[in-house]
């Protein structure tokens, strides 16, 4: 009879890494930790040069400040200013009073003498009432009227008639003089100036 041995040795199986296998990896993760820190290095080398030249820049614009400083010199306002300024003030001011009186002289160049002229035309009574002597100055802001009425209530109709009008509305006149000749007719002389400047316009 044959005796038959059932019992087997088997072999312990490994189911971890192998050593190869480790190794490889220890130096791959060493590869990695270098590359990490040279990146950090270049990171911290390249943040280190960024504060220099901020450094550097602040450092520039602080001197620049200082010079800025040293070189300012406070203004002080000139006493004779005022005085200067109120001249120059008085000045404007007449030159604006010429103009306007240039202005306004032009105005009445334009004018002429033509609506004042048609303006007495449009209110002359029909009758009893006539102009001897029609006195225009200065554009036509002066004016001199001389006549003879027949009828007094005929003066101040005429007046009203003229103060109706366009051409004469609001203006005044200084002077009213009336008195009746040898043959009963009335003389008036009508202005917008008083007597003695009338007198040294026509001299």
């Amino acid at each position: 009879m044959q005796n038959i041995n059932l019992y087997q040795v088997e072999r312990q199986r490994r189911d971890g890494p192998e050593k190869a296998q480790m190794l490889l990896g220890l130096v791959l993760l060493g590869l990695l930790c270098l590359l990490h820190a040279a990146w950090q290095g270049w990171q911290w080398r390249s943040a280190g040069q960024l504060q220099v030249e901020a450094e550097s820049k602040a450092q520039q614009q602080e001197n620049s400040l200082a010079a800025a400083r040293a070189s300012f010199i406070e203004p002080h306002l000139d006493e004779q200013l005022p005085a200067e300024l109120a001249t120059q003030e008085a000045r404007n001011r007449e030159l604006q009073r010429l103009m306007t009186y240039l202005q306004t002289l032009a105005q009445q160049h334009r004018a002429g003498f033509t609506a004042p002229l048609q303006a007495l035309a449009d209110q002359h009574p029909q009758g009893g009432l006539w102009l001897n002597g029609i006195h225009l100055s200065d554009g036509g802001t002066q004016l001199r009227l001389q006549g003879r009425s027949q009828n007094q209530e005929l003066l101040p109709a005429y007046l009203d008639a003229l103060g109706a009008s366009p051409v004469f509305k609001g203006r005044e006149f200084a002077r009213l003089d009336v008195k009746r000749g040898e043959d009963q007719l009335l003389d008036f002389d009508l202005s917008s100036r008083p007597a003695d400047q009338e007198k040294k316009a026509d001299e």
